[in-house]
């Protein structure tokens, strides 16, 4: 009777162990679930448009849901169709969905000392890396060559215009390098900029970039080292044409 007793002591707190550790794999499967929920959601605002080479986007219904919702990005090869915000800083968004819902997931968001209508030499925009692909943990896939070749770019949609993104360079660098910087106040610290793209980048393609164009990079985490980032930049034209 005490060897059974003693067998009681020692399966009683294994099975609550075993039971406390299934309902918190239960809760982390519900709250990694909601997250990608809301992501998804983010894609689901998207105003329908014109079937146009390059369509207007309405933003009367976005920014009714959110006035801070600045832009659309849409990256069709890579899944990456999303409204971009901004802040009043870079840490709300990276907690909070474009509907302003609290997630881990967050939502793409540009620098909040960029200029809100993507007119400065280098408009950053942020986004978490994740493993399914959400968000921008796809940007991932463009440090492979085959991927870098084919896919060449995108759409921003902005209030009243639509451009297209011209991929050229994929680039991993510091969270703290220069490739983050904003203010170019003349001609040659742009030149210098686009210089340190085409030597530092792992994949380049020449399309021509000039001083007087304007950048957008895509900013996401990386785990090559500590305070990696994968940069994914492009050259915003908004030349109209099919």
């Amino acid at each position: 009777m005490r060897h059974m007793n003693h067998k009681k002591r020692i399966v009683l707190p294994l099975l609550l162990l075993a039971m406390a550790a299934l309902a918190i794999s239960g809760w982390q499967f519900w709250a990694a679930a909601r997250e990608q929920d809301d992501s998804d959601a983010q894609t689901q605002m998207k105003p329908e448009t014109q079937a146009e080479a390059l369509p207007l986007m309405d933003f009367a219904g976005l920014q009714a849901q959110n006035p801070e919702i600045i832009g659309w990005i849409t990256i069709a090869e890579l899944g990456v169709d999303y409204p971009v915000v901004q802040g009043t800083d870079n840490s709300y968004y990276l907690a909070h969905t474009a509907e302003r819902k609290t997630n881990k997931l967050g939502a793409l968001f540009l620098d909040f000392r960029a200029a809100r209508d993507f007119t400065g030499f280098n408009s950053v925009v942020y986004g978490h890396y994740s493993k399914t692909g959400k968000m921008f943990g796809s940007l991932s896939r463009m440090k492979e060559r085959a991927v870098f070749d084919r896919v060449t770019g995108g759409i921003l949609f902005m209030p009243g215009k639509t451009c297209r993104l011209e991929i050229f360079a994929v680039v991993l660098t510091s969270s703290t390098s220069d490739f983050y910087r904003y203010i170019f106040p003349s001609p040659a610290s742009r030149r210098e900029h686009l210089d340190m793209i085409r030597g530092k980048a792992m994949h380049y393609r020449d399309i021509g970039v000039m001083d007087g164009d304007r950048l957008i990079a895509l900013s996401t985490c990386s785990y090559e080292y500590e305070g990696a980032r994968t940069l994914l930049i492009s050259r915003i034209d908004d030349r109209k044409g099919g």
